[in-house]
């Protein structure tokens, strides 16, 4: 149940920190910017459109066990592995600061594959329904932890843009207008 609730917040607090990248449709001539914004919300939203569903999935008590932990373990190593795809897939984004993005974003993607090491470990070192709070408490805390270095690996990104060309794109990107209107909703 722990675990359930931890990833419905942290699925929340990334909606919330995603929504920060605003939308709007004030250009009708999309920049490659722009689109990589886009692609970024995008990715961004269909991970935590998944680690809502594998939250909802665990809010089960009858999955609970050996069995619910291991799907649960593969969902968000398939999801998570996805957003790092999407995201790598990328590149740097065409603003002074696209490198700085790029190197971030890479950071991100080795954390979120310890974490998701450390899941699967916890997952596989189960054993009998005794063991299953204890691994909920572990796999809470790895994904604190990857909600954490996203909000960090945002803000990195928010900070490296001192032209603001990527608040910008963020702004026009129709991905991102969603992700706002899910968080105010």
């Amino acid at each position: 149940m722990r675990q359930a609730i931890a990833i419905i917040a942290l699925a929340a607090s990334l909606a919330l920190v995603a929504a920060g990248c605003g939308g709007s449709d004030e250009s009708s001539e999309t920049s490659a910017t722009v689109e990589w914004a886009d692609g970024f919300c995008t990715a961004i939203t269909s991970w935590t459109d998944s680690l809502q569903q594998i939250g909802e999935e665990l809010a089960d008590p009858s999955s609970l066990n050996q069995e619910g932990l291991d799907e649960a373990a593969n969902d968000v190593r398939t999801s998570t592995q996805q957003l790092v795809d999407d995201l790598k897939s990328l590149g740097a984004p065409d603003t002074e600061s696209g490198q700085e993005v790029e190197n971030s974003i890479d950071e991100l993607a080795t954390t979120l594959d310890d974490e998701l090491t450390k899941i699967e470990d916890t997952v596989e070192g189960v054993s009998g329904l005794t063991g299953v709070p204890a691994a909920i408490a572990s796999i809470s805390t790895a994904l604190s932890s990857m909600g954490t270095a996203f909000s960090s690996t945002f803000e990195t990104i928010e900070n490296a843009d001192a032209q603001g060309e990527l608040e910008d794109a963020f702004e026009q990107a129709d991905s991102c207008g969603e992700i706002t209107d899910s968080s105010s909703s």
